[in-house]
């Protein structure tokens, strides 16, 4: 995945937007603005072999058997997109995750790809289409 050059159009930039606001707001814990950018018919997949993996449909769902597990199993916990590549509705970001793993007292670290499928700046669908439980690494 490259990083594009080309000009954004007006749906791309605020989709870019939106997907950095459910960034921050999951960075700060703010659940409110994260459901209040999910549409209510939202289909979330994570990748299988991930601690949440599955699919989840609607944003209760979502906060309850996607999100709300994250912060049961890792102290610290923080996503940090670094790329983002806008494709129409679509939505690739390529970033970081990091935290501390409550039982083992280990940090670590994984990369993930997300692609966000977005319509009038609502998130209608989420895909993790990378493995990050396996590519989770322990920093100390």
């Amino acid at each position: 995945m490259e990083a594009g050059t080309k000009t954004l159009t007006p749906t791309e930039s605020t989709n870019r937007r939106t997907v950095a606001e459910i960034y921050s707001a999951l960075a700060t814990g703010n659940m409110e603005t994260v459901l209040e950018r999910l549409a209510p018919d939202i289909k979330w997949t994570v990748v299988p072999g991930d601690q949440t993996g599955g699919t989840y449909y609607g944003p209760e769902l979502v906060l309850r058997e996607a999100l709300a597990p994250l912060a049961a199993v890792w102290a610290d916990f923080e996503m940090t997109p670094f790329e983002f590549t806008a494709v129409g509705d679509k939505l690739f970001v390529v970033g970081e995750s990091r935290g501390v793993h409550r039982a083992s007292g280990k940090v670590g670290t994984a990369r993930f790809v997300h692609v966000w499928h977005l319509r009038d700046g609502i998130a209608y669908r989420f895909e993790s289409v990378s493995d990050t439980h396996a590519m989770w690494r322990a920093t100390r």
